[in-house]
């Protein structure tokens, strides 16, 4: 009886050292927490046929995802609105009002035309912003000198 005692004890005792590991693991302070992580960020633009493929906009991500970088944000620019427009604004006198006939004609009875060129509406690119964690610039091992 005294060595099943024996076996079931020393079974008890390896279960327990198993169980919980032997080295305790290392928790921070809370007087002294990790520092934040420190980040640098890149911001990437696709002009307009780059951006209308999406085959085009998931290349360009995977080759920066390749260095590490996460995209954060996507924003489709708005296509660039003409600033510039050349015409002729003409109004006359209509003959419909109580106006007519009257010399001169009163503002209560007017037509208008407008003949506006514009140019070409041009059409808008992407831009998107990445992140990656910040590396600290390697500095340059010293090359030994041949004896």
């Amino acid at each position: 009886m005294s060595s099943r005692v024996l076996g079931y004890s020393l079974l008890l005792v390896l279960v327990a050292a198993i169980s919980f590991p032997l080295i305790a693991p290392t928790q921070q302070s809370p007087d002294n927490p990790p520092p934040p992580p420190k980040w640098e960020y890149q911001v990437f633009r696709l002009d307009a046929s780059g951006c209308s493929s999406e085959t085009e906009v998931a290349n360009s991500l995977n080759r920066q995802g390749q260095q590490g970088w996460e995209l954060v944000s996507y924003e489709r620019a708005a296509p660039s609105f003409p600033r510039d427009a050349d015409g002729t604004l003409v109004i006359a006198p209509a003959a419909t009002g109580p106006s007519r006939g009257v010399t001169p004609p009163t503002a209560d009875s007017f037509q208008g035309t407008l003949a506006i060129k514009m140019g070409p509406v041009q059409p808008g690119g992407c831009r998107m912003v990445l992140k990656r964690r910040w590396r600290p610039p390697e500095r340059p091992q010293p090359v030994a000198e041949p004896r």
